[in-house]
């Protein structure tokens, strides 16, 4: 292992990730500092961080040789935990939030792009953070959804670093090897769509209503379906139908495949290939099912249901509503995003059933989505079909395809290995969080699901009265709902939640290799 290039990779994205704290910074300078100190906040990264790329540039330096992938491993695995370390350091220090543990949440759930908060229980709520910390949330979110190494591939190919293992990390079991020679320059162009998109994206919410600031900070969690918002009622408090859609719109492109997009971008603009690529059909028709299938459900159950932290009475007597929130709430949690515009686990159960298979589900692959990603699930439902037209016909031989790809045996082992571990790691989270008495199995299962998948909220179970009131069911009172936070979680159970945020952001293998110890011997 080359631990002095390791060194020199993780000195220059010290570097880079640090550099990030100047804007922040700069806006700071220009607030009243009340309560909150931004210019202290922003200082506690780009001095630490500068001061431990120096430290490590210096056995680094004259680092030589190629970057083989178990090296490239290691850099993938510490520098997300860097990042999380050093990116804490300005929500703490301004005292945003009261403790470090808490700010190591939540600049992980915003690198991850989450959209877990700790916000608004013990620490002070959304509305009462500084532009410059409000900011600071939004570009964790916006470095994250390009994937914070893949963000600086870019950097590391101007010293001559080649960055194809670290790319590979970000697609497991579905980068064929005809594409990975391709990934460097898929790379550069990836990021360019993905700032154009926000760029896009900004300009569509403040057309729509919002002012420049919070049209600047949605449009970076949106599109890196983060879900971190400036408001406590997060896209409902704009109560605003033209925002929704542009949320929508951008969500779901966000959840499509981006090499797609980049395809049909540099190929003449051809929509076509769009539907040509089974992975994206089968997103498109499960996305449109679950909306019509949830509107159905809202339109059946015909209750007028409060909404009392918006003060609003939401009529899914009125098919036009059902639609709206079915429309917004399935795009935002298959997407991973994690918005909220109404309540939705007051919903009743079957619509709440399709959230969570959509929360599982997920986006395409390579996209800023979380989930187990639309193509393996399609690959698992394609090896059924295969399985049994194998038990049926032994001597026939049959080719496992999705769409027009051939699935490999080692693609195939390695998805159905993300598979087991994904229901391993869900399981293990469930019942971490299950030792807490406060909280109810629902609860305890959905955030599991959600902080694997990067989704951000879970669904608490509630209780419904008679005169149309509800209540939190579980004994401590503890909403993790699009309204709740994970503020009132103990501090192991955060510390486990961020654990799971870090193996779904990459993929579970590339973080868990690192634990065997056949991997540090020779």
């Amino acid at each position: 292992m080359n631990l002095a290039h390791i060194a020199r990779l993780l000195a220059l994205f010290s570097l880079s990730f640090s550099a990030w704290g100047l804007v922040p910074l700069g806006m700071a300078l220009l607030e009243d500092r009340g309560a909150f100190d931004g210019v202290r906040g922003s200082l506690a990264i780009l001095v630490p961080g500068t001061l431990l790329a120096a430290l490590m540039w210096i056995p680094g330096r004259r680092a030589k040789g190629e970057l083989f992938r178990r090296d490239a491993l290691v850099v993938v695995a510490v520098s997300w935990l860097l990042a999380g370390a050093l990116g804490a350091l300005p929500l703490w220090a301004s005292g945003a939030i009261h403790t470090y543990d808490d700010a190591f949440f939540e600049c992980v759930s915003g690198l991850t792009t989450t959209g877990a908060t700790v916000l608004g229980t013990d620490n002070p709520t959304i509305e009462e953070l500084p532009p410059s910390i409000l900011m600071w949330r939004s570009l964790l979110q916006w470095l994250g959804g390009a994937g914070v190494v893949l963000m600086f591939t870019v950097l590391f190919s101007a010293f001559g670093v080649s960055s194809k293992s670290l790319l590979d990390s970000e697609a497991v079991g579905v980068a064929r090897e005809d594409e990975k020679p391709r990934m460097h320059e898929q790379a550069r162009h990836l990021i360019r769509l993905y700032a154009a998109l926000t760029a896009s994206c900004a300009v569509g919410y403040w057309l729509a209503g919002m002012n420049g600031f919070d049209a600047l900070c949605h449009s970076q969690t949106t599109m890196a379906t983060g879900g971190f918002s400036t408001r406590n009622q997060s896209v409902g408090a704009f109560q605003n139908l033209g925002v929704e859609l542009v949320a929508v719109l951008f969500m779901f492109l966000a959840g499509t495949n981006f090499p797609l997009m980049v395809s049909v971008v540099r190929g003449h603009f051809d929509p076509r290939r769009f539907w040509a690529n089974a992975e994206f059909r089968a997103y498109a028709t499960l996305t449109l099912a679950f909306v019509l299938i949830v509107t159905l459900i809202l339109w059946v159950w015909n209750v007028a249901m409060p909404d009392p932290v918006l003060r609003h009475t939401r009529d899914y007597g009125h098919p036009g509503q059902c639609l709206r929130d079915a429309l917004f709430q399935v795009v935002s949690i298959q997407t991973s995003t994690g918005y909220g515009t109404c309540d939705f686990q007051n919903w009743p159960k079957p619509a709440l059933y399709i959230l969570v298979l959509g929360m599982l589900f997920g986006g395409c692959t390579s996209s800023t989505a979380g989930g187990l990603k639309i193509y393996r699930v399609l690959t698992c439902t394609r090896l059924i079909a295969h399985s049994l037209r194998t038990f049926i016909r032994p001597r026939e031989i049959h080719r496992l395809r999705v769409g027009r790809d051939v699935i490999s045996d080692a693609q195939l082992s390695a998805i159905l290995t993300m598979l087991l571990l994904w229901i391993l790691f869900v399981a293990l989270g469930t019942l971490v969080l299950d030792l807490d008495p406060r909280l109810d199995p629902v609860s305890a299962f959905t955030a599991s699901a959600s902080m694997l998948g990067c989704t951000g909220p879970a669904i608490t179970q509630v209780l419904h009265h008679l005169d149309g009131s509800f209540e939190i069911a579980n004994p401590g009172g503890i909403d993790l709902g699009p309204y709740g936070g994970y503020g009132m979680l103990h501090g192991y159970a955060k510390i486990a939640l961020s654990f799971l945020m870090i193996l779904g952001r990459l993929e579970i293998l590339a973080p868990l290799v690192v634990f065997f110890p056949s991997f540090w011997r020779k």
